[in-house]
């Protein structure tokens, strides 16, 4: 009897051992695997609205997943994974070769994916009677020598998202244009917004502003706050400059490269195992992602199809 008892306490003993060593519930850091598991994942502000709905899905699909998400604006971000506080992120940008062999210098372990194509909305007051803006006009603006609008007699004031990437994107088509290196932007009057709803607030309320948004916040006609935000103001078709023909920022002009503006949305795992930050980023860029992304008004990385047999 008392063998058998130290037998069945054996067993008992051992059975916990191999559930402490399984984890079967992967919580906890560095314990996750695509499936299972909680991790925080940093997402690009501006396209907030769509990856709540990935996250969403994502969760539904697999019940013993935790995402925690962070919204954040893109240099916050850079500067998060600069000082290796990130385990994954999601934003419009992506990291040159250079950039890369330095994070993995520092046992940074980079793997990343493009998901979609997203735009730079240019917004202004519905009682601004302009409907488009042109090359020049853009270029004279970001050089601090257009100061006002045609049909305005009030100055014109920029609004951009605190700490965007959208300078960038400025400075690069600057230097594209004028084959110059020197060229940046040196606009005259500049407001920084702290999130996207206060760039919104301010043009609507004022007549001058010309604010700079992500295309997620507009472009979804299923969400109601997308609908509600578009609906608020003007949106401006901006000249192409090889066609000299003007597009809204829209999901036809993008995926057609019509659209000056357009950037990347790349998901980056630095996990460095096949954890969550993987199993989440396959979601979004397999077809039931692409899907939402298509959903939400971007341009998917790998569009959805259909395929039909017909017999004869």
């Amino acid at each position: 009897m008392v063998k058998t008892k130290l037998i069945v306490g054996f067993i008992f003993f051992i059975s916990l051992y191999v559930c402490a060593c399984l984890d079967l519930e992967h919580k906890g850091q560095g314990n996750d695997i695509p499936t299972k598991g909680e991790l925080s994942i940093a997402f690009d502000i501006n396209d907030s609205l769509m990856f709540v709905q990935l996250i969403d899905r994502f969760q539904e699909l697999y019940p013993q997943t935790h995402i925690s998400a962070v919204f954040m604006r893109p240099y916050q971000i850079l500067a998060a994974v600069r000082d290796k506080k990130l385990a994954a992120m999601f934003f419009n940008y992506q990291y040159d070769t250079q950039t890369i062999k330095e994070l993995e210098s520092r046992n940074i372990k980079v793997r990343f994916h493009a998901l979609a194509e997203t735009s730079t909305a240019f917004i202004v007051h519905k009682r601004n009677p302009n409907n488009r803006i042109s090359s020049d006009t853009l270029s004279r603006i970001l050089q601090g020598e257009e100061i006002g609008w045609k049909g305005l007699s009030i100055p014109l004031e920029c609004v951009f998202l605190k700490n965007d990437l959208v300078f960038n994107n400025f400075t690069d088509w600057m230097r594209k244009r004028v084959k110059s290196s020197s060229k940046v932007p040196h606009i005259k009057r500049v407001i920084q917004c702290d999130n996207v709803g206060a760039v919104f607030a301010y043009v609507q309320s004022h007549p001058g502003a010309l604010g700079f948004v992500g295309l997620n916040w507009i472009a979804d006609r299923g969400d109601t706050l997308a609908k509600h935000l578009r609906q608020s103001v003007k949106v401006l078709a901006v000249e192409n400059e090889n066609t000299h023909e003007f597009h809204l920022p829209y999901q036809s002009q993008v995926s057609a490269k019509q659209y000056p503006f357009v950037a990347p949305v790349i998901g980056y795992d630095l996990q460095g195992y096949n954890g969550l930050a993987a199993g989440f980023l396959s979601f979004c860029c397999d077809q039931g992602g692409q899907i939402i992304v298509k959903k939400c008004g971007l341009s998917p990385f790998s569009p959805p199809a259909r395929t039909i047999l017909l017999e004869n």
